[in-house]
């Protein structure tokens, strides 16, 4: 490990322990230890089952944007996707994101390219889910306390994401000029980094071009959270919290909204620290008190990362990979992906080089 990236890993466990201390303070343990231990768990198993069944739609939507260039049974790539949320759940700096396009390429002779690109549209359509879900909120209720500031915000961001989206469908060659233009003026080794995210982007986006396939992979981002949602719902009613059906519905969605937009802070592995901050905030806006949010957000919480943590390592020990051997592909396919820039009088193009394929990006100066 590099002193940046071991820099990086000390970042993210200090941000941990920060927001972790702010999650606990001046909570009553007493209080807390009840509410666990009153909980009804027959709800909380169903919540585990809607977890589980929101992986299962991530591994549709995955097989969706993976068709154009192979059609692979849901079967074979439901491991593969939940090996790689496993190990961001145990390993620093999300290394499950590689581990996926490494672990297709190797399995489906598949290019790592197309396996990373996927996994970067992936995360793209999570985050436009989880903000039009927010804006459908705004749309029809109105949150209570500073969630009207959120909705706010989540209709602008959705907004520009949106027309971001349908002129790079539209117009990806103008596009690509315009926003190349502007990573050419960075500092290189920010430039470096923003293109191979690009490229990968662009290249996740080709499996977009049918408005069909297009129309499916929005069906299922949606169908992904509506499942993680009952999941959060079934569990504040195992606490009892948010009496009126209706109320607890729209905490639910809020709660699960601001939860995962905060872990993508670089924190320490498995989101310690974001997660329950978050969730205690979320449930603030509805006046539920710290005390009665915190054990419905931890217990959410453990159960997400024990089912899938769980189940990943127990198809790591069913295909013989050790934890080990995971950790020295990933190092190998971050040592292989080689950014080279050509002087910019040889034909100004920037081209990200990864697994023996080019993806040439324009860049006009």
């Amino acid at each position: 490990m590099n002193r940046r990236r071991a820099f990086g890993t000390l970042l993210g466990f200090a941000l941990s322990a920060l927001f972790l201390a702010l999650a606990l303070y001046r909570v009553n343990f007493a209080e807390v230890a009840q509410a666990v231990a009153n909980a009804d768990y027959r709800l909380i198993l169903a919540s585990a089952l809607f977890t589980l069944l929101s992986y299962v739609m991530r591994t549709l939507r995955w097989q969706r944007l993976l068709n154009p260039q192979k059609a692979i049974p849901a079967r074979r790539l439901f491991p593969v996707l939940v090996v790689g949320f496993a190990l961001n759940n145990v390993l620093p700096g999300r290394p499950g994101e590689i581990a996926r396009g490494f672990a297709l390429g190797q399995r489906e002779a598949l290019s790592k390219t197309l396996g990373i690109a996927t996994v970067v549209l992936e995360r793209v359509a999570d985050g436009l889910t989880l903000i039009a879900i927010l804006a459908a909120l705004a749309f029809f209720f109105t949150l209570p306390g500073w969630g009207q500031q959120v909705e706010t915000l989540a209709l602008l961001i959705f907004g520009a994401a949106f027309v971001f989206m349908v002129l790079m469908l539209w117009r990806e060659h103008w596009m690509t000029h315009q926003l190349h233009r502007v990573i050419h003026k960075l500092p290189e080794r920010f430039s470096h980094r923003i293109a191979n995210m690009f490229a990968s982007f662009i290249m996740g986006l080709h499996a977009l071009r049918s408005p069909r396939d297009a129309f499916a992979v929005a069906f299922y981002s949606l169908a992904t959270w509506l499942c993680e949602g009952c999941s959060y719902f079934l569990v504040l009613s195992a606490f009892g919290l948010l009496i009126p059906p209706w109320q607890r519905l729209i905490g639910a969605l809020f709660l699960m909204v601001i939860v995962n937009l905060s872990i993508s802070i670089p924190a320490a592995p498995g989101g310690v620290g974001p997660f329950e901050a978050a969730g205690i905030l979320a449930l603030s806006a509805f006046g539920v008190p710290k005390d009665l949010a915190l054990p419905a957000v931890l217990v959410s919480h453990m159960v997400q990362f024990t089912l899938i943590t769980g189940l990943g390592f127990i198809f790591m020990a069913r295909d013989g990979i050790k934890l080990t051997q995971a950790v020295q592909a990933v190092e190998q396919e971050r040592a292989y992906r080689l950014y080279d820039a050509r002087a910019p009088g040889e034909g100004a193009a920037r081209v990200l080089v990864h697994d023996q394929i080019d993806i040439a990006l324009p860049i006009f100066d």
